[in-house]
Protein backbone atom coordinates (compact mmCIF):
# COMPACT_ATOMS: atom_id res chain seq x y z
CA UNK A 1 0.00 0.00 0.00
CA UNK A 2 2.79 2.56 0.71
CA UNK A 3 3.97 2.17 -2.68
CA UNK A 4 0.84 2.75 -4.33
CA UNK A 5 0.93 6.11 -2.26
CA UNK A 6 4.18 6.97 -3.66
CA UNK A 7 2.69 6.91 -6.75
CA UNK A 8 0.73 9.66 -5.01
CA UNK A 9 -2.46 7.54 -4.18
CA UNK A 10 -4.91 8.39 -1.85
CA UNK A 11 -9.21 7.75 -1.09
CA UNK A 12 -10.82 10.18 0.89
CA UNK A 13 -12.96 8.39 3.23
CA UNK A 14 -14.93 11.21 5.56
CA UNK A 15 -16.54 14.04 4.07
CA UNK A 16 -16.08 17.31 6.01
CA UNK A 17 -17.94 18.40 9.11
CA UNK A 18 -18.70 21.84 8.24
CA UNK A 19 -18.56 24.26 5.27
CA UNK A 20 -17.36 23.37 1.85
CA UNK A 21 -14.25 23.34 -0.70
CA UNK A 22 -13.58 23.87 -4.16
CA UNK A 23 -10.48 22.29 -5.99
CA UNK A 24 -9.64 25.44 -8.33
CA UNK A 25 -8.05 27.98 -7.90
CA UNK A 26 -5.16 27.04 -5.67
CA UNK A 27 -2.35 29.58 -4.30
CA UNK A 28 0.17 27.41 -3.61
CA UNK A 29 1.90 28.62 -0.33
CA UNK A 30 0.28 31.73 -0.51
CA UNK A 31 -4.01 32.57 0.83
CA UNK A 32 -6.00 29.91 1.41
CA UNK A 33 -9.48 31.38 -0.61
CA UNK A 34 -12.60 31.92 0.95
CA UNK A 35 -13.62 32.12 4.98
CA UNK A 36 -13.37 28.29 4.94
CA UNK A 37 -10.26 26.17 6.18
CA UNK A 38 -9.67 22.69 5.80
CA UNK A 39 -7.49 20.37 7.75
CA UNK A 40 -6.51 16.75 6.43
CA UNK A 41 -5.89 13.28 8.12
CA UNK A 42 -3.64 11.02 6.47
CA UNK A 43 -3.57 7.40 7.87
CA UNK A 44 -3.43 3.92 7.10
CA UNK A 45 -7.31 2.21 7.15
CA UNK A 46 -8.62 5.18 9.55
CA UNK A 47 -12.00 3.31 10.09
CA UNK A 48 -10.15 -0.01 12.25
CA UNK A 49 -8.20 -0.18 14.61
CA UNK A 50 -5.53 2.35 16.29
CA UNK A 51 -6.58 5.09 12.99
CA UNK A 52 -10.21 4.40 14.14
CA UNK A 53 -9.76 6.28 17.16
CA UNK A 54 -6.85 8.63 16.17
CA UNK A 55 -9.55 10.11 13.59
CA UNK A 56 -12.13 10.09 16.23
CA UNK A 57 -10.24 12.38 18.91
CA UNK A 58 -9.25 14.59 15.48
CA UNK A 59 -13.14 14.90 15.26
CA UNK A 60 -13.57 15.46 19.00
CA UNK A 61 -11.27 18.38 18.81
CA UNK A 62 -12.87 20.00 16.43
CA UNK A 63 -16.74 19.19 17.61
CA UNK A 64 -15.41 21.20 21.03
CA UNK A 65 -14.39 24.24 19.07
CA UNK A 66 -17.74 23.94 16.58
CA UNK A 67 -16.48 23.23 13.75
CA UNK A 68 -14.41 26.64 14.01
CA UNK A 69 -10.90 28.34 15.10
CA UNK A 70 -10.78 32.06 15.14
CA UNK A 71 -12.33 33.55 12.82
CA UNK A 72 -12.35 30.73 10.17
CA UNK A 73 -14.86 27.70 9.62
CA UNK A 74 -13.08 24.35 9.77
CA UNK A 75 -13.05 20.93 7.35
CA UNK A 76 -12.34 17.70 8.41
CA UNK A 77 -11.62 15.38 5.73
CA UNK A 78 -9.72 12.14 6.22
CA UNK A 79 -7.78 10.36 3.84
CA UNK A 80 -6.88 6.51 3.20
CA UNK A 81 -3.12 6.02 3.04
CA UNK A 82 -4.32 3.09 0.56
CA UNK A 83 -3.78 2.35 -3.12
CA UNK A 84 -7.53 2.44 -4.04
CA UNK A 85 -7.59 6.24 -5.96
CA UNK A 86 -4.10 8.02 -7.33
CA UNK A 87 -6.32 11.08 -7.91
CA UNK A 88 -7.32 12.01 -4.39
CA UNK A 89 -3.75 13.31 -2.62
CA UNK A 90 -3.58 15.69 -5.66
CA UNK A 91 -6.59 17.13 -5.51
CA UNK A 92 -5.93 17.85 -1.67
CA UNK A 93 -2.75 19.56 -2.49
CA UNK A 94 -5.05 21.45 -5.00
CA UNK A 95 -7.90 22.43 -2.35
CA UNK A 96 -7.63 26.04 -1.75
CA UNK A 97 -8.68 25.77 1.66
CA UNK A 98 -6.40 23.62 2.67
CA UNK A 99 -4.31 24.82 5.42
CA UNK A 100 -2.92 21.56 7.35
CA UNK A 101 -2.26 17.60 7.13
CA UNK A 102 -1.92 15.33 9.79
CA UNK A 103 -0.29 12.86 9.03
CA UNK A 104 1.34 10.60 7.53
CA UNK A 105 2.20 7.81 10.08
CA UNK A 106 4.80 5.56 8.09
CA UNK A 107 8.31 7.34 6.73
CA UNK A 108 7.58 5.56 2.97
CA UNK A 109 5.05 6.91 2.41
CA UNK A 110 6.35 10.40 4.12
CA UNK A 111 9.01 10.11 1.14
CA UNK A 112 6.58 11.52 -0.93
CA UNK A 113 3.93 13.76 1.32
CA UNK A 114 6.17 16.01 2.83
CA UNK A 115 8.14 17.14 -0.15
CA UNK A 116 4.83 18.03 -1.80
CA UNK A 117 3.04 19.69 1.18
CA UNK A 118 6.47 22.00 1.88
CA UNK A 119 6.41 22.99 -2.01
CA UNK A 120 2.71 23.91 -1.34
CA UNK A 121 3.84 25.48 1.84
CA UNK A 122 1.25 23.53 3.97
CA UNK A 123 1.86 22.44 7.73
CA UNK A 124 2.37 18.91 8.25
CA UNK A 125 2.12 17.65 11.56
CA UNK A 126 3.01 13.91 12.13
CA UNK A 127 2.75 11.61 14.41
CA UNK A 128 5.35 9.13 13.23
CA UNK A 129 7.19 9.04 9.95
CA UNK A 130 10.41 8.88 12.21
CA UNK A 131 13.14 9.30 9.41
CA UNK A 132 15.38 11.77 10.90
CA UNK A 133 16.41 12.90 7.50
CA UNK A 134 13.22 15.05 6.22
CA UNK A 135 14.39 17.44 8.97
CA UNK A 136 18.11 16.63 9.27
CA UNK A 137 21.12 16.12 7.24
CA UNK A 138 21.18 12.28 7.05
CA UNK A 139 22.54 12.00 3.70
CA UNK A 140 23.93 13.78 1.75
CA UNK A 141 20.82 16.79 -0.36
CA UNK A 142 18.70 16.49 2.96
CA UNK A 143 16.85 17.89 4.42
CA UNK A 144 16.85 20.12 1.58
CA UNK A 145 15.05 17.58 -0.93
CA UNK A 146 12.25 16.84 1.77
CA UNK A 147 12.20 20.77 3.02
CA UNK A 148 12.16 22.35 -1.29
CA UNK A 149 10.72 25.19 -0.08
CA UNK A 150 13.35 26.07 1.71
CA UNK A 151 11.01 26.53 4.62
CA UNK A 152 10.08 24.12 7.55
CA UNK A 153 6.51 22.63 7.20
CA UNK A 154 6.63 19.58 9.00
CA UNK A 155 6.07 18.76 12.99
CA UNK A 156 6.51 15.81 14.36
CA UNK A 157 4.64 14.82 17.46
CA UNK A 158 6.88 12.38 18.67
CA UNK A 159 10.63 12.49 18.58
CA UNK A 160 12.50 11.18 15.03
CA UNK A 161 13.96 7.77 14.43
CA UNK A 162 17.52 8.76 16.43
CA UNK A 163 15.06 9.63 19.78
CA UNK A 164 13.46 6.61 18.84
CA UNK A 165 16.40 4.46 19.05
CA UNK A 166 17.21 5.31 22.41
CA UNK A 167 13.92 4.02 23.18
CA UNK A 168 14.41 0.73 21.47
CA UNK A 169 17.24 0.21 23.38
CA UNK A 170 16.28 0.97 26.79
CA UNK A 171 13.08 -1.35 25.89
CA UNK A 172 15.50 -4.13 25.46
CA UNK A 173 17.43 -3.68 28.73
CA UNK A 174 14.01 -3.50 30.54
CA UNK A 175 12.23 -6.13 29.12
CA UNK A 176 15.76 -8.62 29.61
CA UNK A 177 16.54 -7.03 33.01
CA UNK A 178 19.87 -6.47 31.36
CA UNK A 179 21.77 -3.37 31.19
CA UNK A 180 23.75 -4.26 28.08
CA UNK A 181 21.93 -6.97 26.28
CA UNK A 182 23.17 -8.34 23.37
CA UNK A 183 21.13 -6.75 20.03
CA UNK A 184 19.71 -8.65 17.05
CA UNK A 185 18.32 -6.20 14.28
CA UNK A 186 15.88 -7.80 11.89
CA UNK A 187 16.16 -5.06 9.03
CA UNK A 188 14.07 -4.32 6.24
CA UNK A 189 15.78 -3.08 3.09
CA UNK A 190 16.05 0.82 2.54
CA UNK A 191 17.30 4.65 3.87
CA UNK A 192 14.38 4.46 6.37
CA UNK A 193 15.43 1.30 8.08
CA UNK A 194 18.98 1.76 7.56
CA UNK A 195 18.87 5.27 9.44
CA UNK A 196 17.17 3.63 12.18
CA UNK A 197 19.64 1.24 12.69
CA UNK A 198 22.63 3.50 12.18
CA UNK A 199 20.56 5.14 15.00
CA UNK A 200 20.47 1.65 17.07
CA UNK A 201 24.46 1.38 17.09
CA UNK A 202 24.99 5.18 17.61
CA UNK A 203 22.85 4.90 20.90
CA UNK A 204 24.86 1.89 21.93
CA UNK A 205 23.81 -1.46 20.69
CA UNK A 206 25.76 -4.00 21.15
CA UNK A 207 24.84 -5.90 18.20
CA UNK A 208 25.32 -10.02 17.18
CA UNK A 209 24.87 -11.27 13.75
CA UNK A 210 22.87 -14.22 14.78
CA UNK A 211 19.01 -13.64 16.33
CA UNK A 212 19.80 -17.10 18.12
CA UNK A 213 22.71 -15.57 20.76
CA UNK A 214 20.76 -12.76 20.78
CA UNK A 215 18.84 -11.52 24.71
CA UNK A 216 16.84 -9.32 22.36
CA UNK A 217 15.90 -8.51 18.92
CA UNK A 218 15.01 -5.26 17.46
CA UNK A 219 12.81 -5.17 14.29
CA UNK A 220 13.65 -2.42 11.99
CA UNK A 221 11.18 -1.63 9.33
CA UNK A 222 7.49 -0.41 8.83
CA UNK A 223 5.78 -3.66 7.00
CA UNK A 224 3.14 -5.15 9.46
CA UNK A 225 3.31 -8.88 7.66
CA UNK A 226 7.19 -8.81 7.25
CA UNK A 227 7.07 -8.13 10.70
CA UNK A 228 4.88 -11.00 12.28
CA UNK A 229 6.41 -13.00 9.67
CA UNK A 230 10.01 -12.37 11.12
CA UNK A 231 8.45 -12.67 14.79
CA UNK A 232 6.59 -15.88 14.37
CA UNK A 233 10.08 -16.93 13.44
CA UNK A 234 11.88 -16.02 15.94
CA UNK A 235 9.60 -17.76 18.53
CA UNK A 236 10.85 -20.90 17.18
CA UNK A 237 14.70 -19.58 16.11
CA UNK A 238 15.22 -17.55 19.23
CA UNK A 239 12.70 -18.17 21.95
CA UNK A 240 14.48 -16.67 24.68
CA UNK A 241 15.10 -13.12 22.98
CA UNK A 242 12.15 -10.49 23.57
CA UNK A 243 11.56 -9.23 20.12
CA UNK A 244 11.20 -5.28 20.56
CA UNK A 245 8.86 -3.55 17.70
CA UNK A 246 8.47 0.47 16.94
CA UNK A 247 6.09 2.57 17.01
CA UNK A 248 4.75 2.70 13.94
CA UNK A 249 4.29 -1.14 13.67
CA UNK A 250 2.41 -0.69 17.00
CA UNK A 251 0.59 1.89 15.50
CA UNK A 252 -0.11 -0.80 12.48
CA UNK A 253 -1.85 -3.43 15.27
CA UNK A 254 1.01 -5.83 14.86
CA UNK A 255 -0.01 -7.30 18.29
CA UNK A 256 -3.20 -8.91 17.43
CA UNK A 257 -1.75 -10.47 14.22
CA UNK A 258 1.47 -11.87 16.44
CA UNK A 259 1.16 -15.71 17.20
CA UNK A 260 0.76 -16.78 21.06
CA UNK A 261 4.22 -17.96 21.42
CA UNK A 262 5.82 -14.40 19.46
CA UNK A 263 3.44 -11.83 21.14
CA UNK A 264 4.56 -13.80 24.70
CA UNK A 265 7.84 -11.89 23.56
CA UNK A 266 6.72 -8.92 21.92
CA UNK A 267 7.63 -5.59 23.12
CA UNK A 268 6.00 -2.62 22.09
CA UNK A 269 7.41 0.61 21.94
CA UNK A 270 4.86 3.22 20.85
CA UNK A 271 4.39 7.47 20.87
CA UNK A 272 1.44 7.36 22.97
CA UNK A 273 0.86 7.33 26.68
CA UNK A 274 0.07 5.29 28.91
CA UNK A 275 -3.77 5.41 29.16
CA UNK A 276 -5.13 6.84 32.30
CA UNK A 277 -1.51 7.81 33.66
CA UNK A 278 -2.50 11.85 34.60
CA UNK A 279 -5.83 13.19 35.61
CA UNK A 280 -5.78 14.94 31.71
CA UNK A 281 -5.49 11.46 30.03
CA UNK A 282 -8.69 10.12 32.54
CA UNK A 283 -10.55 13.23 31.57
CA UNK A 284 -10.17 13.20 27.95
CA UNK A 285 -11.01 8.87 28.25
CA UNK A 286 -14.25 10.19 29.43
CA UNK A 287 -15.46 12.54 27.16
CA UNK A 288 -14.43 10.10 24.07
CA UNK A 289 -16.52 7.59 25.61
CA UNK A 290 -19.47 10.16 26.53
CA UNK A 291 -19.49 10.48 22.50
CA UNK A 292 -18.55 7.72 20.68
CA UNK A 293 -19.74 4.88 23.77
CA UNK A 294 -16.48 3.25 23.57
CA UNK A 295 -12.90 3.48 25.64
CA UNK A 296 -10.48 4.97 23.52
CA UNK A 297 -7.16 3.27 22.69
CA UNK A 298 -3.94 4.38 23.87
CA UNK A 299 -2.94 6.43 20.17
CA UNK A 300 -6.75 8.26 20.56
CA UNK A 301 -4.59 11.21 22.49
CA UNK A 302 -2.31 11.67 20.15
CA UNK A 303 -4.92 12.65 17.79
CA UNK A 304 -6.72 14.41 19.42
CA UNK A 305 -3.34 16.78 20.31
CA UNK A 306 -2.63 16.44 16.74
CA UNK A 307 -5.72 18.18 15.88
CA UNK A 308 -6.01 20.95 18.81
CA UNK A 309 -2.32 21.92 18.13
CA UNK A 310 -3.67 22.87 14.06
CA UNK A 311 -6.54 25.02 15.72
CA UNK A 312 -4.75 26.49 17.79
CA UNK A 313 -2.47 27.86 15.83
CA UNK A 314 -4.96 28.64 13.25
CA UNK A 315 -6.62 30.66 16.32
CA UNK A 316 -3.63 32.47 17.03
CA UNK A 317 -3.08 33.42 13.43
CA UNK A 318 -6.46 35.21 13.64
CA UNK A 319 -7.79 37.03 11.12
CA UNK A 320 -4.96 36.33 9.15
CA UNK A 321 -4.98 32.24 9.02
CA UNK A 322 -5.92 32.43 5.69
CA UNK A 323 -2.20 32.57 4.72
CA UNK A 324 -0.19 29.17 4.86
CA UNK A 325 3.22 30.57 6.34
CA UNK A 326 0.85 32.11 9.12
CA UNK A 327 -0.50 28.88 10.10
CA UNK A 328 3.22 26.87 10.21
CA UNK A 329 4.56 30.02 11.81
CA UNK A 330 2.51 30.08 15.05
CA UNK A 331 2.40 26.44 14.78
CA UNK A 332 6.14 26.46 15.55
CA UNK A 333 6.27 29.21 17.33
CA UNK A 334 4.32 27.77 20.33
CA UNK A 335 4.63 23.57 19.57
CA UNK A 336 6.06 21.91 22.56
CA UNK A 337 8.94 19.56 22.42
CA UNK A 338 7.70 16.02 21.15
CA UNK A 339 6.28 13.64 23.28
CA UNK A 340 8.41 10.58 24.84
CA UNK A 341 7.97 7.02 24.02
CA UNK A 342 6.84 4.40 25.93
CA UNK A 343 6.40 0.66 25.96
CA UNK A 344 4.55 -2.28 26.97
CA UNK A 345 4.10 -6.23 26.77
CA UNK A 346 1.15 -7.50 26.29
CA UNK A 347 -0.92 -8.70 29.72
CA UNK A 348 2.59 -7.38 31.22
CA UNK A 349 1.87 -4.17 31.49
CA UNK A 350 4.15 -1.19 30.35
CA UNK A 351 7.97 -0.61 31.32
CA UNK A 352 9.94 2.14 33.44
CA UNK A 353 12.59 3.21 30.12
CA UNK A 354 15.78 4.79 31.42
CA UNK A 355 17.14 6.98 28.36
CA UNK A 356 20.19 7.99 30.26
Amino acid sequence: MRRALAAAAAVVVATALTGCKSLENVARGGKVVGDTLTVYSLLPQPGTGNARDFVDAEKLALYGTGGTAGDFAVNFVSIDEGRRSPLELRDALADPQITALIGPYSSETAKTVVPLLNSAGVLQVTPGAGYAGFTEPVRSGEPERWQPSGRRTLSRLAGDDTAQARALLAAARAATGRQDPRVAIEQEPGAVADGLVAALREAGARTVGDSSRADAVIYAGEDPGNAVGVADALADEAPRAAVVFPDTLTFAGVEDRLSPAARRRAVFVSSAPKPGSTPQLRDFAGRFRERYGRTPGPYAIVGYRAMGGVLDAISRAGNRAGYRQEVVDQYFAHAGAPGPFTAHRPGQGYLELDLA
